[in-house]
């Protein structure tokens, strides 16, 4: 593309089960806050504020009147989307692509401690044939991986393996939520769920907000920090049809990942990226996005996991932060994907530290069945 954006900070609240000493305006403050601190900027340098927010897991109608203030868009040009946090990231850069802002602030957040989660997710599915079946996130992750299980018998040895692997990498992230590992024993002693789904593979959400500092390539010269690009991204939508199709395929996520390594130059997805940071909601959405974002064979990502490929010295590290399974954001998980990837370009990434990481990948992804995705291709030179 013409031109780039490139990442000059970010910033995040800690983390928490149940952050109850602050309000959701005091969460979002404090994200934004840290976000400009660490660009090296102040509220006035700022163009334009892109937020990603739910009126639904918020509890209040037009929840951005709400989030504007503490988000520091007041008397600023400001844009939600509705949709899961990436999004306020591609929003955030087609503005500044657009050439009418040079410095974006993008943020999202999510506090569903306040909230019925599961009946807000149940409500998204269509009224009248899978919202009386109970159907949620969790429900649909395990339908998808039910069907696509039948066709290898090595996706139930690797799920509990992808598992251990990003709770045992969380261990060590001082950002992450949960910082104890799990064993695979203790994971297949743990009930089910949704078949094929157990309790220990999905992990307890935790409340907090995310945010970055998108800057145009003229405005980093002014960094105080050499920035970290974002050379392509994409978005992509699957079907809304429940059973048309192969869901565990991520037409959507396919789409997403088409665009963004066209716009990176990206050929060889399996060779040319360093590391990457995948949404893992459950197991099964990290071993499903390893074949759609070409990072494993077709049908060859249960038997790339159980090889090592993704580990953290492996082929391709996935999810050294510990991912979703070590902080469970929920509608801001794919938002701190991003700020992960961005920290490990920028050599910030503290005992995680990758050696020399040049090229990274952050996926996010949301709604049913696994229907929004965005990917994003990040380089530090």
């Amino acid at each position: 593309m013409a031109q780039r954006v490139g990442v000059l900070g970010a910033g995040f609240t800690a983390f928490a089960g149940r952050r109850d000493d602050v309000r959701l305006e005091e969460l979002i403050f404090e994200a934004a806050a840290a976000a400009l601190a660490d660009a090296g900027i102040t509220r006035a340098d700022i163009g334009t504020v892109v937020m990603a927010g739910a009126d639904q897991l918020d509890g209040r109608s037009i929840s951005s009147m709400m989030a504007a203030g503490p988000a520091g868009a007041y008397l600023k040009d400001e844009i939600r989307t509705t949709s899961e946090g990436t999004y306020a990231a591609i929003l955030a850069c087609l503005r500044i692509l657009s050439g009418e802002y040079e410095v974006a602030l993008a943020i999202t957040w999510s506090k569903t401690s306040e909230g019925p989660y599961d009946l807000i997710s149940n409500l998204s599915y269509d009224p009248f044939w899978l919202r009386p079946l109970a159907f949620n996130d969790i429900v649909e992750s395990a339908v998808v991986s039910s069907s696509y299980q039948s066709s290898t018998t090595l996706l139930a040895e690797a799920a509990p393996a992808v598992v251990v692997k990003n709770r045992s990498h969380g261990s060590a992230n001082p950002r992450a939520y949960l910082r104890a590992p799990v064993t695979r024993e203790a994971i297949l002693a743990s009930p089910y769920i949704a078949y094929p789904i157990r309790k220990a593979e999905v992990p307890q959400p935790c409340d907090g907000a995310v945010a970055l500092v998108l800057a145009s390539e003229g405005r980093t010269l002014e960094a105080k920090r050499a920035p970290v690009w974002i050379q392509g991204f994409g978005w992509g939508t699957g079907n809304y049809t429940y059973g048309r199709g192969v869901a565990a395929e991520l037409p959507g996520l396919r789409a997403a990942a088409t665009k963004a390594y066209a716009m990176a130059g990206v050929t060889q997805p399996a060779s040319e990226i360093d590391f990457a940071e995948l949404y893992d909601g459950t197991p099964f959405d990290e071993l499903f996005a390893y074949e759609a974002l070409g990072l494993a064979p077709q049908g060859g990502s249960a038997r790339s996991a159980l090889q090592g490929d993704f580990l953290d010295g492996g082929r391709c590290p996935v999810n050294v932060s510990g991912g979703a399974q070590s902080t469970n954001l929920r509608f801001a998980a794919g938002m701190m994907r991003i700020v992960e990837a961005y920290l490990q370009l920028s050599g910030r990434a503290g005992p995680i530290q990758l050696a020399a990481p040049h090229q990274g990948l952050a996926q996010g992804g949301s709604t049913y069945p696994a229907q929004g995705h965005a990917v994003f291709v990040l380089r530090n030179y």
